[in-house]
C-alpha cells in the first residue's frame, strides 16, 4: 500500500464499470464500421465479433503494458499490477488480454459461441472468490486490479494491496524501523 492509502484490491462493481467503458470504446466503432462495410447479417455474425476480439486484444494489451490501465480503468480509478505490485510485464499484459478477448472471436461458430459464453461467466465469476478478487485472466497472468483513488476523508483505511513501483521512485517499506521517508 502506498503512503496515501491507495492500492486496495478493486471491487467487482468498479471492475464491471471499467470493463463496460472499454467494451463500448471498442465495440461501438467496430460494430458501426462492420455494418457499413459488410451486409448486416455478415457484419453481426462474423465480422464484428472477430474484429472486436482482435481490436480489443490490442487495445487492452498495449495499454496494460504501457500504462498498467485502460481508458475504462483510468476513469474508474483502477490499475492492473503484477502480484509483486509492479506494472505488468508485456507477457502478463498479452496473457491477460488474450484470455479476455478470445471468447468473442468464437461467436461465429454455434457450439463454440455457447462454450465461450459459459467460459466468460466462469472466468469473471472467479472475481468473487478469494481475497484478491482475481478473475481467471488475472490468475493466469499473475496480475491484480487495484483501486488507486485516494480514500475519502474519514474513510476506514482499505485492506493492504500491492504497490506499483514507479520508475525512479524508491521502494516504500512499511516497517517502523525503516529509514525511508
Amino acid at each position: 500500500m502506498t503512503e496515501d492509502g491507495t492500492g486496495a484490491v478493486a471491487e467487482p462493481s468498479q471492475r464491471l464499470v471499467a470493463r463496460i467503458i472499454d467494451i463500448l470504446i471498442v465495440g461501438v466503432p467496430v460494430g458501426l464500421g462492420a455494418t457499413e462495410l459488410f451486409p448486416r447479417e455478415t457484419a453481426q455474425r462474423v465480422v464484428a465479433p472477430i474484429a472486436f476480439a482482435v481490436i480489443f486484444f490490442l487495445y487492452e494489451a498495449v495499454q496494460l503494458a504501457v500504462w498498467g490501465r485502460t481508458v475504462g480503468k483510468r476513469l474508474t480509478g483502477l490499475r492492473v499490477v503484477s502480484v509483486t505490485g509492479r506494472r505488468p510485464t508485456v507477457v502478463q499484459a498479452l496473457i491477460r488480454a488474450a484470455i479476455y478477448a478470445l471468447p468473442p472471436a468464437a461467436r461465429p461458430v454455434p457450439i463454440l459461441n455457447v462454450l465461450a459464453g459459459i467460459f466468460w461467466l466462469v472466468e469473471n465469476g472467479l472475481v468473487f472468490e478469494g481475497s484478491y478478487r482475481q478473475a481467471l485472466h488475472d490468475r493466469l497472468a499473475g496480475t491484480l486490479v487495484i483501486d488507486v483513488r485516494p480514500p475519502a476523508p474519514g474513510a476506514v483505511e482499505p485492506a493492504p494491496g500491492p504497490v506499483e513501483e514507479e520508475p525512479g521512485e524508491p521502494d516504500l517499506i512499511d516497517e517502523p524501523e525503516s529509514e525511508q521517508p
